[in-house]
Formats: structure tokens, sequence, C-alpha cells
């Protein structure tokens, strides 16, 4: 059942963070441009002290000074802050602050590195004490909560004390409840609240089910994730650029295509339809929601879905292509969607027929086993020094039960290739490469970067595509036990 994932995932957040505490003194009217006293003490001499703005969930450095004698810097400009979430960094420390349109954008903060967050004093912004008191709150609330759960893990066998416990803990929740509704209460049309609100999950009310129907768990559940399904985006406003500048939609995209929905390629794709739909009320959320729905498909937690990144491609950027200002983009994925429609998941794989260290050739498709690994690497290539190594391993537990490796080098220097696969007889599965590139291996396979590994069966079809060599390992370990 699909209950109470953003409330979570919204304490966790915020519990990496430290809060700002505010004054209560309100300024008569918003002043230009914005100025933010920094005090720190407990940090080294000089020490860096650097602006970040958000970019839905990276935050993007764009000032950046050092402290002076007395432990102090002063960041202005002339225009005021873009509405949004904004952090101060200094070594190891983190300050995470709002930004509201027409409010005063002159505040001081004063912090101890070596004390922390009881240390964090701010005046001049109101809203920010209202985050500091919040993130006082969860704190505490996390506290309480991992005493509830370890003292669940003593008493779990006891149904009383079980009981008991869950009680308490659905008292947690229905406090950090409270304490969001005060929020946009006390702090209505500010960021703050328009980030809560963001992150609030909808209600589902509690379904009308006779306890006398046929299966009323399950039928209880199918209401649930129906419900999910269709107002997971409820209190998301995407008409407001400031959700761009909030670390929500990320998180919000990936708890729903990989939680909230059944792992099916049909739903998902019709998912990212109704989404997408929904983004369009503004051009820079909607292409956001793209490339942030075509990358998370792209690099898929399983293979059978990683088509939906070609129909996210081919739908909203290619056939889009004279809407995009960026066309680099659109170029990066046009090419990118003409090299996936050559190996799709669950096809055969392109042959190849390259020619091993001593001129003959071999091609992929003569290759006689149950399973073949596709890899294209390069020797000098950094990643594929760790990952090859580890994938020699993979074929030596697996080769006497089916496994062959077609490891294919993807340069021209021969020197670079040669030695390294024949020194001490290591890597005596199948190596070849092109050393004319008549073979066009680019052109025939998307590889965007090395290595690449793909996994075939008998009959050359694509089991895996671009996967990490332990994803390789587990998909083996079922195939080969």
């Amino acid at each position: 059942m699909m209950k109470k994932i953003i409330t979570v995932s919204l304490a966790v957040l915020l519990c990496s963070t430290w809060g700002i505490a505010a004054s209560q003194k309100k300024t008569a009217a918003p002043l230009k441009g914005y100025a933010i006293e920094v005090q720190i003490t407990g940090a080294k001499q000089d020490a860096l002290v650097r602006l970040h703005h958000y970019v839905n969930a990276e935050s993007v450095a764009f000032d950046s000074l050092q402290l002076d004698a007395g432990g102090k810097v002063v960041f202005k400009g002339g225009q005021p802050l873009d509405a949004g979430m904004y952090s101060l960094k200094v070594e190891n420390s983190n300050i995470d602050f709002f930004i509201t349109a027409g409010v005063p954008q002159q505040f001081s903060i004063t912090f101890d590195t070596s004390q922390g967050l009881p240390s964090l004093v701010v005046k001049g912004s109101p809203e920010n004490e209202g985050f500091a008191d919040y993130m006082h709150f969860i704190s505490s609330i996390r506290q309480h909560a991992q005493r509830l759960q370890e003292r669940m893990q003593l008493y779990r066998q006891n149904p009383d004390s079980a009981y008991s416990i869950t009680s308490q803990m659905q008292q947690l929740n229905q406090q950090v409840k409270d304490r969001i509704n005060a929020i946009w209460e006390n702090f209505p049309n500010t960021t703050l609240s328009f980030f809560f609100h963001s992150m609030q999950e909808p209600e589902a009310p509690e379904p009308n089910i006779s306890p006398m129907s046929p299966n009323p768990d399950s039928l209880r559940q199918a209401y649930f994730m129906n419900f999910y399904k269709e107002r997971f985006f409820d209190n998301v406003d995407f008409s407001d650029a400031r959700i761009l500048r909030l670390p929500v939609l990320t998180n919000l995209f990936t708890t729903y295509f990989s939680q909230v929905l059944p792992p099916e390629k049909e739903v998902l794709q019709a998912q990212v339809d109704f989404l997408i739909g929904k983004t369009k009320v503004n051009r820079e959320v909607y292409e956001f929601a793209v490339r942030n729905l075509y990358d998370f498909f792209r690099h898929a937690p399983y293979p059978e879905i990683e088509p939906i990144a070609l129909y996210i491609a081919d739908k909203y950027v290619v056939q889009d292509a004279g809407a995009w200002t960026d066309e680099a983009y659109v170029s990066k994925l046009r090419e990118a969607a003409r090299l996936d429609k050559l190996n799709p998941f669950g096809t055969i794989a392109t042959n190849l027929k390259l020619q091993d260290p001593n001129g003959q050739f071999i091609a992929l498709h003569d290759v006689q086993a149950p399973y073949t690994v596709l890899y294209f690497f390069n020797p000098l290539c950094g990643t594929c020094a760790v990952v090859t190594p580890i994938l020699w391993e993979t074929y030596r537990e697996y080769r006497n039960k089916g496994l062959q490796v077609y490891a294919v080098y993807v340069d021209k220097t021969k020197s670079d290739w040669l030695p390294y696969i024949t020194e001490k007889n290591q890597f005596d599965w199948i190596n070849v490469w092109s050393p004319d590139e008549t073979e066009n291996i680019y052109a025939k396979y998307d590889i965007h970067a090395i290595p690449t590994i793909y996994l075939l069966d008998n009959e050359k079809k694509i089991i895996l595509k671009d996967a990490l060599i332990d994803q390789l390992k587990a998909t083996l370990s079922t195939l080969l036990p």
C-alpha cells in the first residue's frame, strides 16, 4: 500500500540540512537587491563560504567569498534573488534557507561549525524561522521514532505492545501533518509554504469496502494504488517555475515511477504521457520533466522499461524539435534515439564481424554459447580498468556453465590493446577489434560511454543493455545458478 511516502522522504531530506532561525521583526517594505551577512566561527581562517541555489535536486554554486579575519562575509547584489531554496556551504556545514519574491532579502546569519544547528541564529527572515522550528521538531520526531522502532523489534511478538507502538507511530505522523498545516497557515504565499505543499502527498479517504466482500484487503490495496496513481501530483503546481528551484520534482518523479506504479511498461508509458501533459502549463517545467524522465528511463533499474526513454525522446523532443530552444539537446536525443532503435531490449543484437589479435575474423552471431556478454572497452579507460577484472572473474566463474565474452576494443592503437589482453594469458575470452573501422561500431551500437555491457541469449537476443557490472552478475546468478 502506498502510504506516507512523501512525509518520510521529506523528513529525511530536511534532517540532512541545517535549518535557519530568523527574527520576527519585519521590514516595512522590500528593499532592492539582497545582502546576506554571514558570521562563522569554528571554521579555518580564510575558509571559503559558497552561496548555492537549487536547480531541482542539485545545488549549484554562483558566488563564493573567503571569511575575513573576523570570520565574516557578506553576499550582496543589486537585484533580488529569484524565489527558491538556497544554501550556504562552509567546510562540512550546510545551511539551507528560502527566498520569497517581494520579501526583503537583507538578513544575517551566525553559525558555529563546531556546535552545529543549536548555534545558528538568523535575523531578518521570519519565513526561515518557521523552517528552523520545523527542523528542530523533525529532529525530535526522528529520535522518538527511532526509539519506537527499536522497541518494536523487541516486542514485535507481543500483540498488545506492537499495537501500542504502532499507535504511537501514527500519532507522530499526525503531529508532522499538524506542524506542516501550521506552516501553511503562518507563512502563506511564501516559498517555504510552497515547498511543503509541493512535497505533501494527497490524502486518500478510506474506501467504503464491506468486510464481507471477497478479498477485502486486496480491494483496499487496489483502491489506494489507483488513488495514488491518479492523484499523486495533486499538490504540485506545475505552472509555478519556483518548483524548478526547489529539491522536489526529481524526488517525486523517482518515487512515482519506481514505488507507486507497477513495473509494467504499458502502465509506465501511459503515466509518462499523463504526467508530461500536466507540465505543459509551463514550458520551462515541461522541458525539465521531459529531460528528467528521459534520464530516469534511460538508466532504468530494469531493462524491460528502457524503451520508454526512446518513446520520450521521439514523441516529446524529436517530434517537438521546433519548440525546443536547446538545439544541442535535440540533436543529442535525436542521435540517441537513432542508436536506441538499432538494438532495443528483446531484439537480436546487430551482428559484428571483427578481427582477433591474429587478424582472423570472428562474427558475434557465430559465437556458440547459451549466454554471451558483449563488452565494449578500452584498456586506457579508468572505469574499464576497474570493471574488466571484475568481468574476468565473473567469466571464470560461469564459463563452464555456458558463458562467453565477446570483448570489443573500441579504438585503433593496437599497442595499447594487445599487451593488456595477452600479459600472463589474462582475458582469454574472445578479443576483437576493427583496425580500419570498417564495421562502424559506434554507428551500430549505442556506446555513449565505456565500458558498455550487453548480455545476449543463445539466439543473440538482448537480455541486458548498457548494464552495470553488478547488474550483470546478479542476472547471471539467476540464469546460470
